[in-house]
């Protein structure tokens, strides 16, 4: 392995001149693909930290006739977290927060009737449980914005940057147990006399509010494979993920962009992601199913956790398939060890190779398709009725080149349209798949405790291709299809295992899976798999037995 940094086809092939990770959002796509970039919108910005924790800095004069009356949280969606004044507990949000993971929070204010358009100073002071304290500043062109006249601000001015103080908090200061404070400052003198009844500060008593972080333990682990694609000495060479992802020297790989993408869209604390050395490939690109089976054994080879999720990347040297990526249909069970693995076509966008690469993930997680162009397969059917897929929530791309805004007309990233982003029920439905494979890493022993071999083929409708055991855990989905192992026994009768058939997507090859040991096989002349109303004889020398540490 090198570098460590830390069922469904899915999408014809996505135009190269694609950029960015959904049309439709505020900013621009260029930059420093894992910076907190600084963004204006109508004469406002994102803040950044001071590194100031001095409890009585020299201050300009408080703000008059301002005062912030309510507060969101955005880590991928929006959350508010103070309307009118007062705290959004955790029973009342719609979502939680999460701690390390990269914040914009805005603070939305009202104004006097005669306030005068100018500058705002603004300081977000947060307060940590061991006693340190960060600072991150913002300014903000403060004046009444005619749109949201009789709207709710937090609303109606969340499509852009403008009409709140923005401040970009780093995931180290998103912690459990952290309070804040928002103070106003002015920019210029002739303000200080003011009459007015607003305050400049937020909570109003001067005090601190708790922002209402988890004490979470949110993980994504990832090896991406480059794959060689063997077919002949004109085939170019795998993908080199550790390349800068703009050709600039210094600057972020190619696989830290996909991680942050991946990042970006999912509400995890840490994603990691392991390049793993270049493995060649002689076989089809315009099906699915090779490449699949090629990941899923040396998932197995490489001792993989069971919750890692595996992920190709190939240049096709045979015309490549009419699908970007594909990715067999994982879930939040040990189980599905064996099925956290996709792949997708590297195109010369990193862009487009990225959005196809996040939604097979949104497979391998379990996500289904979501209805919006028509052509997606089994889409999932319990998704709102939002038409075309909508989102139907703000969010913001924090990990992006450049800060975003998803705007509701957005579409569900498991959909096939283009100006996509999570929609909040993505967002939520993910939380505990991810919080339970999360777990297994604070599990006292070895994740695999309590493993099995498991038999896996996968089957033509001509013949078995390939066959191999591993180890795994054998807890079948209940709705799963029934196929059979038939052990031809030297001497006696043939014995019979009960296992289950899955689909892989975008090839007409089905996976067998049922528990058989090395020894039963070793006692046995050959098998016989039936699977999907096919039968196909192997004879047991043909059958790989992958080296994991389990009894014979």
């Amino acid at each position: 392995m090198a570098a460590l940094l830390a069922v469904l086809g899915c999408a014809p092939e996505p135009a190269e001149t694609s950029t960015g990770t959904g049309g439709g959002t505020e900013g621009g796509s260029s930059g420093d693909a894992t910076a907190a970039a600084s963004t204006t919108d109508g004469g406002s910005t994102t803040g950044e930290a001071t590194g100031t924790t001095d409890a009585n800095p020299d201050l300009p004069p408080p703000a008059t006739g301002i005062q912030i009356t309510d507060v969101t949280a955005d880590q991928g969606v929006r959350v508010p977290v103070a309307l009118d004044g007062a705290l959004v507990g955790g029973g009342e949000r719609n979502l939680p927060l999460f701690q390390g993971r990269r914040t914009m929070i805005r603070a939305f204010y009202e104004l006097d009737p005669d306030f005068v358009p100018r500058t705002i100073y603004a300081r977000l002071v947060l307060e940590q449980q061991d006693g340190s304290s960060q600072v991150y500043e913002a300014f903000a062109d403060a004046g009444e914005v005619a749109a949201c006249q009789g709207q709710p601000a937090w609303d109606c001015r969340y499509g852009s940057f403008g009409g709140s103080f923005n401040f970009l908090v780093e995931g180290e200061d998103i912690r459990y147990g952290t309070y804040y404070r928002i103070e106003l400052f002015e920019t210029k003198p002739g303000y200080e006399d003011v009459v007015s009844d607003k305050v400049p500060v937020f909570p109003t008593d001067g005090g601190t509010m708790i922002l209402g972080v988890e004490d979470s333990y949110m993980k994504m682990r990832v090896v991406l494979v480059p794959i060689y694609h063997d077919r002949g000495p004109e085939c170019p060479e795998a993908p080199d993920l550790l390349a800068p992802w703009n050709g600039e020297e210094g600057a972020p790989s190619r696989a830290e962009f996909l991680r942050d993408r991946l990042w970006s869209h999912n509400p995890a604390d840490e994603v990691t992601v392991e390049v793993r050395d270049v493995v060649s490939f002689g076989g089809s690109a315009q099906e699915s199913g090779g490449i699949l089976s090629l990941l899923q054994q040396l998932r197995a080879q490489d001792g993989a956790d069971p919750g890692e999720y595996y992920y190709g990347l190939i240049r096709p040297c045979d015309g490549g398939p009419d699908f970007a990526g594909v990715a067999l249909l994982g879930g939040p069970s040990k189980f599905d060890a064996s099925q956290r693995v996709g792949w997708g076509v590297w195109y010369s966008s990193l862009s487009s190779t990225a959005d196809t690469f996040v939604h097979e993930i949104g497979h391998e997680q379990g996500r289904r398709h979501i209805a919006c162009s028509g052509t997606e397969g089994g889409p999932d059917p319990s998704y709102p009725d939002h038409p075309e897929g909508d989102t139907e929530s703000y969010g913001m791309d924090l990990y992006g080149p450049q800060v975003r805004i998803s705007k509701p007309s957005d579409h569900d990233y498991m959909t096939y349209c283009t100006s996509t982003w999570v929609s909040e029920w993505g967002y939520r439905l993910v939380i505990p798949w991810i919080e339970e494979i999360s777990s297994w890493e604070l599990e006292d022993g070895d994740p695999w405790d309590g493993a099995v071999p498991v038999l896996h083929a996968r089957i033509a409708p001509d013949g078995a291709r390939e066959v191999w055991i591993e180890r795994g855990f054998w807890e079948p989905p209940a709705l799963a299809a029934a196929g059979r192992v038939v052990l031809a026994r030297n001497e006696g009768v043939p014995e019979v295992v009960e296992g289950v058939v899955l689909p892989i997507p975008e090839s007409s090859d089905v996976q067998l899976l049922a528990p058989v040991a090395p020894a039963r096989l070793a006692a046995s002349q050959g098998i016989e798999l039936q699977a999907a109303g096919r039968a196909a004889y192997v004879p047991a020398s043909k059958v790989r037995i992958l080296p994991v540490a389990l009894a014979p």
